[in-house]
């Protein structure tokens, strides 16, 4: 397959395989734990990833307890905290539509790993903390990796005795480390054995020829990439019919005609003759007398028609104005309401392009940032968010249209 993974393709597998795994259990159960979440599906990265998105959901959580009143950061309430915190992960509890999307999320990512493992681990670098690339951030996250688990060890052995570099040298490391890969047939076969596997996502073969008993040797013969010599036009090849009878005729020299000789009795006088009005300005003329006629009398009853024009103009030109003032102000406002939510308001064609130009083409990274935008409480701290976290983390181009269109988007949720 192409080294661009089809995020459409991916996004609906996703959706069916969790939808299948949700109707099966919670046919049975209300709401899932953590330990049944461990073994919920026969492919145990999907498990994992989807631990880990609790994982990560439980320390943004624990991050969200700020107060202008409370000092969270004494290590007493830390130590307190962390019990408190600890307990909390004891008892997983989540119903179906909650637990969903975290699936579908999941997939989609096991999917990237097994496919495109290098474009799942430069997603892995941006989300870590603080944009570093440690052996203490990236330590916690190799328990959820059982794919292509080789890599992040490997990247990490380039620090070298340094404490940190930053996710852009780790994610140039990993395009210039040669990566050994697993072979994804084996995990799409299990993935294959709850929903089948789309064509978009196959990666193709090309089946080598084998030459069948009793077949001829030339049937079977690779071409060479040396060029095929040119074959030679005959020298003189015949002239077609039309470009022979569109043929420019040659220009016509003039003479030099010679003064007159020494011995004439008087020089020769120059006749001037005037030149032929050509044809086309002949008829041109015959027609002269009668088009004045015709536009004499065109050019009064205009008069009149732009009189009646200006007066009928004059009388509507108020009202018309009147619409385009009702127009504008109707565009403005749609394009300046509030929204209620910010995903509602994206269009499919702005999915698609928020997703490839703003967030790397990472569906999961996308859907992840509309959900903490949601949780904003005001436009402000929405706007913080997206200047702290995503424009360092994407490196967009603030001023580009499409990163402007989406902060556009997201200031009318608050409007």
């Amino acid at each position: 397959m192409s080294n661009k993974l089809n995020l459409s393709a991916v996004e609906r597998y996703s959706k069916a395989f969790a939808a299948k795994v949700c109707d099966d259990f919670f046919a049975q159960y209300s709401s899932i734990t953590g330990k049944q979440i461990l073994s919920l599906s026969t492919i145990q990265q999907v498990n994992m990833l989807t631990i880990k998105a609790l994982f990560d959901k439980w320390q943004a959580e624990t991050q969200r307890l700020r107060s202008p009143y409370f000092d969270f950061g004494a290590a007493e309430v830390q130590q307190a905290l962390k019990t408190f915190m600890n307990t909390v992960s004891q008892h997983i509890s989540i119903k179906r539509e909650h637990f969903e999307p975290l699936l579908v999320d999941s997939v989609g990512e096991t999917l990237v790993l097994i496919l495109e493992p290098q474009t799942f681990y430069k997603e892995l670098m941006r989300d870590l903390p603080s944009f570093k690339f440690s052996h203490e951030n990236i330590r916690p996250l190799t328990k959820y990796i059982l794919i292509n688990k080789d890599i992040l060890p490997k990247l990490a052995e380039k620090l070298n005795g340094q404490e940190f570099v930053f996710a852009n040298q780790a994610m140039t490391w990993l395009e210039e480390t040669p990566l050994s890969v697993e072979n994804p047939e084996k995990y799409l076969a299990q993935l294959a054995e709850i929903v089948p596997i789309p064509e978009e996502l196959v990666p193709s073969k090309e089946a080598p020829k084998v030459a069948p008993e009793n077949a001829s040797f030339f049937d079977f013969i690779v071409p060479t990439s040396q060029p095929r010599e040119e074959v030679q036009q005959p020298r003189y090849a015949p002239q077609p019919a039309i470009e022979r009878i569109i043929e420019t005729p040659p220009p016509v020299v003039e003479r030099m005609i010679e003064p007159a000789r020494v011995y004439a009795e008087k020089p020769l006088e120059v006749v001037q003759r005037p030149e032929p009005t050509p044809i086309y300005e002949q008829k041109i003329e015959l027609l002269v007398p009668k088009i004045s006629e015709v536009v004499t009398e065109k050019v009064v009853n205009k008069e009149v028609e732009d009189i009646r024009l200006n007066e009928k103009l004059a009388s509507e030109q108020k009202s018309v104005n009147d619409q385009t003032q009702s127009s504008k102000s109707v565009l403005d406002y749609h394009q300046n309401s509030r929204i209620e939510g910010i995903t509602g308001a994206i269009s499919l064609n702005q999915r698609f392009l928020f997703t490839n130009n703003l967030f790397g083409g990472n569906i999961q990274a996308f859907s992840h940032a509309l959900e903490e935008l949601e949780l904003c409480k005001d436009f402000s701290e929405a706007k913080e968010l997206i200047l702290k976290k995503y424009v360092p983390r994407y490196m967009w181009d603030i001023t580009g249209a499409e990163a402007e269109e989406f902060i556009d988007i997201v200031k009318r949720r608050f409007n």
